[in-house]
């Protein structure tokens, strides 16, 4: 996926978080909110992976992995799903040729991690 239209995907993902969860800017800070950016860019790392090695396993694994750390530190499997799920629900007015693979393997790692 072009760099633009990730970040853009990135930026409105994280906005709609924090509208949605103030409470996760009230417990974790700006730190926690530069850390989602952060996250998000690892999400579209391990999808542009998975997108390369026609391996949706990768981003599963990944997803499976990430729900396990993220609630061992206090967060919910429904943080993880919801970001999961707005990425997928912003790539669909995306006109990046990668985006329908994304929302593929993003589904597929909701499904992984439910």
């Amino acid at each position: 996926m072009n760099q633009q239209a990730r970040e853009k995907v990135i930026d409105e993902v994280v906005i709609e978080i924090y509208e949605a969860y103030p409470e996760i800017l009230a417990r974790f800070g700006e730190a926690g909110k530069a850390r989602c950016y952060e996250d998000n860019h690892h999400h579209f790392d391990h999808l542009d992976t998975a997108a390369k090695l026609g391996q949706p396993e990768v981003f599963s694994n990944y997803a499976v992995w990430l729900t396990n750390l993220l609630t061992a530190r206090g967060m919910n499997k429904h943080h993880v799903i919801d970001n999961f799920q707005r990425i997928h629900d912003r790539l669909e007015s995306s006109d990046d040729p990668q985006a329908s693979t994304y929302q593929n393997i993003l589904l597929q790692g909701i499904q992984a991690i439910q």
